[in-house]
């Protein structure tokens, strides 16, 4: 009697086991799709298409909490209508602005895109849920909105572009390239092929990289369980690391 009940209930956990891998699988899919759409619609408007890589990063955050997920219970009703009300408005919002509205809107993706998971957490699992998948709401957000924000942004940083040249001329000699200030905004670089000068405007301080970097700072103190010692390390070497690239890449 005792040998029946035992593979009754294995039976049961494994039924229970393969219906909650079956959600998951479903869930993933179903989060990962609206990606193939952003990146269609970047291509076809000719934006570059590496601005579906802040969406995806935000669904591998989310992907690396499976784990976690799956302890969630299903959701019920009333939530679950709600959270299908958000997914397809976030679907439907997307597809008519870029598709009959303004060009504009190719780039606020991410946006929808955070929509669509939250809603899509609230058909599939309990609202405590929305927690785990914060991090990665906040990530697709804060990172897709970082175009449009470094954009306002360039108009403020004017003034600091002669700060920027003399700066950057440092970092060029250190690196052994023979570089000097031209003028205030523009550097002379020393090549085998004569003096080539290089015009800066604010937008080459890399204002996008440092607010995305920014972003991605925030997000891992929020995931990682490391020191705050640590993790202001990570920060000053990341800023740092950051500019630096910036350098070299205009210079290139």
């Amino acid at each position: 009697m005792k040998m029946g009940n035992l593979v009754v209930v294995r039976v049961m956990r494994k039924m229970c086991s393969s219906a909650v891998k079956g959600k998951l699988d479903l869930f993933y899919v179903l989060a990962f799709a609206p990606l193939v759409l952003i990146g269609y619609y970047k291509y076809v408007s000719g934006h570059s298409i590496l601005g579906v890589l802040i969406p995806f990063y935000g669904f591998l955050l989310l992907f690396f909490k499976k784990d976690k997920l799956s302890l969630f219970p299903d959701a019920e009703g009333v939530q679950r209508f709600l959270g299908l009300v958000a997914v397809l408005a976030s679907f439907l919002v997307y597809y008519v602005l870029i598709r009959f509205c303004s060009p504009l809107f190719y780039g606020a993706g991410a946006t929808f895109y955070a929509v669509y998971i939250v809603g899509l957490v609230l058909v599939f699992f309990s609202a405590p849920a929305l927690k785990q998948g914060f991090s990665a709401v906040f990530l697709v957000v804060a990172g897709g909105s970082s175009f449009y924000v470094g954009e306002l942004l360039k108009y403020y940083m004017e003034p600091l572009v002669p700060y920027f040249v003399r700066v950057m001329v440092f970092v060029l000699m250190l690196l052994g390239i023979p570089a000097t200030v031209h003028n205030p905004t523009t550097i002379m670089l020393n090549t085998s092929k004569g003096p080539v000068p290089v015009l800066f405007e604010a937008g080459c301080i890399g204002i996008q990289s440092f607010l995305i970097f920014s972003v991605i700072i925030v997000v891992t103190m929020i995931e990682e369980s490391a020191s705050v010692r640590t993790k202001l390390l990570w920060s000053v070497v990341g800023v740092v690391g950051t500019f630096v690239v910036n350098v070299i890449r205009v210079s290139l």
